[in-house]
């Protein structure tokens, strides 16, 4: 009887240790290879840019570009050229309709 109490509180700690230990991005999307040449409209066209290190998850460094549903590795380079590019974008300003 006592070996199968204790196999069951072993068992069920088993079950808290696995179902809290999992995180929400258990199996993380790395990139696997990087490109070095993104195009100019496609880089004015970044909404959201992720870093990936190679010290974490992943094996290389890269950087993570969402561009509309897609996502594009490129290279740490294209970080400093996006840079670049944003820096000297400036907005249109829009005109009000004065009445």
């Amino acid at each position: 009887m006592e070996l199968k109490a204790t196999s069951v509180l072993l068992l069920v700690c088993v079950t808290i240790i696995i179902l809290t230990s999992t995180e929400v991005d258990a199996i993380p999307s790395c990139c696997l290879t990087v490109s070095k040449k993104i195009s100019k409209r496609m880089m004015q066209s970044v909404s959201r840019v992720k870093i990936q290190n190679k010290s974490g998850r992943c094996d290389i460094d890269a950087v993570v570009l969402f561009i509309q549903k897609k996502r594009i590795c490129a290279d740490l380079e294209v970080l400093r050229f996006l840079k670049k590019l944003k820096k000297n974008h400036k907005p249109k300003r829009t005109q009000a309709k004065t009445e």
